[in-house]
């Protein structure tokens, strides 16, 4: 798989994963830094591209907020649940936590009996970990299908060490397709750039629409380009910036 293009400040919109594209993976989803000049050459880019630039995550955006203070970026947050089209705006919310009531209660006692096992709750999302017990990714999926059986308006999606439920109907594809439809991304080619299962969604959408797909890492992708790590991802940057 080739390495992907410069990015065109002109003509690109650039929609950037967070976890394991701009920051490393760690056990602790809270101990999550990105370097300086990173952010500084984020900032720059951001110019470029006259707002045109975006991290499409599965966290809130009130979190990517925080790790990426004092910066505020255009954003799509739980895989498009929540967005924020321009650094600005307010952030707009497709569902609420109450949806996910009775998945919590279900999953409380699979937390007790495995205690390895940690539950992040982003109010429209729930999310099992188990990074740190890969022995559990049988337990942690089990769990999850028997909280969420019946539930035909939830999806589940299995990432990176991770299981995560949140309403049906929206992934990073679709989000990032609703965020190409305003200024100032729209006219724009896209460009994603993403290491997860759960950004193949938007990968895929993005090499359909003739944008420039690139996979980080090495897992199996529908993406056109590749870049090997997140070092790779900020030289990249750093040179299209």
């Amino acid at each position: 798989m080739p390495l992907p293009p410069s990015i065109d400040p002109q003509r690109h919109a650039v929609f950037l994963d967070f976890d394991g594209t701009l920051v490393e993976l760690v056990d602790d989803p809270q101990a999550v830094a990105i370097a300086p000049a990173a952010l500084d050459r984020l900032e720059v880019l951001q110019a470029e591209l006259a707002g045109a630039l975006a991290v499409v995550s599965g966290r809130r955006i009130a979190d990517l907020d925080r790790f990426l203070a004092p910066m505020r970026f255009a954003a799509a947050g739980v895989h498009g649940l929540e967005r924020r089209v321009r650094p600005g705006d307010e952030v707009e919310r497709l569902a609420g936590p109450e949806t996910l009531e009775d998945v919590r209660e279900r999953l409380a006692q699979p937390l007790r009996d495995n205690p390895r096992l940690t539950l992040e709750d982003k109010g429209t999302a729930l999310v099992l970990h188990y990074r740190t017990a890969p022995d559990l990714q049988d337990v942690a999926e089990q769990a999850m299908a028997e909280a969420t059986a019946g539930r035909h308006d939830l999806a589940v999606m299995n990432g990176d060490n991770i299981v995560e439920v949140h309403p049906a109907g929206m992934d990073k594809g679709q989000a990032l397709a609703a965020m190409m439809k305003d200024a100032p991304f729209a006219g724009r080619v896209p460009i994603y750039v993403g290491d997860d299962t759960t950004d193949e969604f938007a990968l895929e959408h993005v090499r359909d629409a003739g944008g420039v797909s690139i996979k980080v890492g090495d897992k199996h992708s529908v993406a056109e380009f590749r870049l090997t790590d997140v070092t790779a991802v900020h030289r990249w940057l750093a040179a299209s910036a």
